[in-house]
């Protein structure tokens, strides 16, 4: 292993010095592809005291195409790049808070954090999605029997069963909901109990929802 790290080290470096003895260059562009990037929104990407603005382009065929960018300043053959969103501020624990592009996250998805001259291209790319926040609250009165929920008609249904005493059950279902889209809690079945829901339809924001409710009452026996 060290020895194939020291060879392609040493061609690295001979590379390097056959193109400033013919005057080539021996800079090199930092840039890559955004994709799912919503149309019209921004990702702001930073790396070497720069920063570039990505958006995103109108739709093709009803997909989101790739966007390509690039920093307005070359690198220089040996230099440490580490392309990142921007950041906006620190949470409690001190990571970092970086600026995400309206309704969406992004993560990288290729070699974002280099050195200048190991590879002859350097893509930092970053995928993009939009939020898909979870939903939820609690179940009250369930003390006997069981419930199930359902979203509308899609995903899988969620079983309750009942506790031992009157208080809240907290649930949240496996399945999230995508930024945008509409949702419609209803009891699909009950045993033992009659149940009703309040709060259990809207549609997706950027945060979780957790303020549906599940009142039961157990059956007359």
């Amino acid at each position: 292993m060290k020895k194939t790290i020291f060879t392609r080290t040493a061609a690295a470096l001979a590379l390097a010095a056959a193109l400033a003895a013919c005057g080539g260059s021996t800079n090199y562009t930092i840039g890559g592809t955004v994709s799912g990037l919503q149309p019209g929104t921004k990702l702001v990407l930073t790396t070497n005291g720069m920063e570039t603005t990505v958006e995103g382009k109108p739709l093709v065929d009803g997909k989101t195409p790739d966007v390509a960018y690039s920093f307005p300043r070359q690198l220089e053959y040996g230099e440490v790049y580490n392309v990142l969103p921007k950041q906006i501020g620190t949470n409690a624990d001190g990571s970092p808070i970086y600026q995400m592009p309206e309704h969406q996250t992004c993560v990288a998805s290729g070699r974002t954090s280099d050195t200048a001259g190991r590879l002859s291209e350097i893509r930092a790319d970053y995928r993009c999605a939009l939020l898909t926040p979870s939903i939820g609250g609690v179940i009250k009165g369930l003390t006997v029997g069981s419930v199930t929920l359902i979203n509308g008609s899609t995903g899988a249904p969620l079983t309750i069963k009942a506790t031992e005493t009157a208080g809240d059950v907290p649930f949240t279902f496996d399945t999230p909901v995508t930024w945008g889209q509409t949702y419609g809690v209803t009891v699909l079945s009950a045993d033992k109990v009659s149940c009703t829901v309040s709060n259990g339809t809207g549609t997706m924001g950027d945060n979780n929802v957790t303020n549906i409710e599940v009142n039961c009452v157990a059956n007359p026996t």
